[in-house]
């Protein structure tokens, strides 16, 4: 389990957070890799190059990119890793939640708390572990595979002729597949076809008007229209879905 830790203050994450991941992972009985950030952007740097992590720890107030900024922008990058916010700052409970934390840790809470809480993380990630998927893919003559999550991909697309997936930064162009054939595959997993070749993942949709749709990262995707009223109706349902879990 790669475990990622965000703080400007070293010595904290260094001497208190570390040891205290590494206890509860010993707790949980999992193997844990644990790297250290003092800079989010160093974070960034990390998801951007393929190297991202299955837990990420942030601290809320950073001088470089606070990590309410930090996690929104990891979240475009890759959204299956699981958050928690380690911070000095109790009232911000509330303002983390849209990041889909996992957790909410106050600085001040004792070693005991700190590493039970943490422990819990860790258990739930390895029981909910993410399924990932494997693509092919085509960049000129080059050919490779892409491992990826479904909740990491905002939407199929098909531009004259070629299907491209595409996350919240970036698009790969796919080999062998057809856009019907990507709709028909993840109706179940939470996707829809807004409109002849487009296939969107509704868990990413941030608005939606009669002639379009906005996702997440700011892009802009037509909506047919017999098709809104259905897109609607699945929004519900996803909505619904979310809610009874919590």
């Amino acid at each position: 389990m790669r475990i990622a830790i965000c703080d400007d203050n070293e010595k904290y994450i260094s001497e208190k957070i570390k040891p205290l991941t590494e206890r509860a992972a010993a707790e949980a009985n999992c193997s844990a890799e644990i790297t250290l950030f003092t800079d989010g952007n160093r974070l960034i740097e990390a998801f951007e190059q393929g190297n991202g992590f299955d837990i990420v720890m942030l601290d809320i107030d950073m001088p470089e990119i606070n990590g309410k900024a930090l996690a929104e922008k990891l979240r475009l990058l890759e959204s299956g890793f699981f958050l928690i916010f380690i911070t000095s700052f109790r009232a911000e409970v509330f303002n983390t939640i849209p990041y889909r934390i996992n957790a909410f840790i106050p600085k001040d809470s004792s070693d005991n708390a700190i590493a039970a809480e943490i422990k819990r993380v860790l258990t739930d990630y390895a029981a909910h572990k993410p399924e990932f998927l494997l693509f092919n893919t085509i960049n000129g003559e080059e050919r490779s595979t892409l491992k990826i999550t479904a909740e990491n991909i905002f939407c199929f697309c098909c531009v004259r002729r070629k299907v491209y997936l595409k996350t919240g930064s970036r698009e790969y162009q796919l080999c062998s597949v057809r856009i019907s054939e990507l709709a028909r595959r993840f109706a179940d997993k939470g996707f829809f076809e807004v409109c002849r070749g487009y296939v969107v993942n509704i868990s990413k949709i941030r608005s939606v008007n009669s002639i379009d749709i906005e996702l997440d990262n700011g892009e802009i995707i037509p909506l047919s229209r017999r098709r809104a009223k259905a897109l609607l109706e699945r929004i519900s349902e996803y909505i619904t879905a979310r809610v009874s879990e919590c």
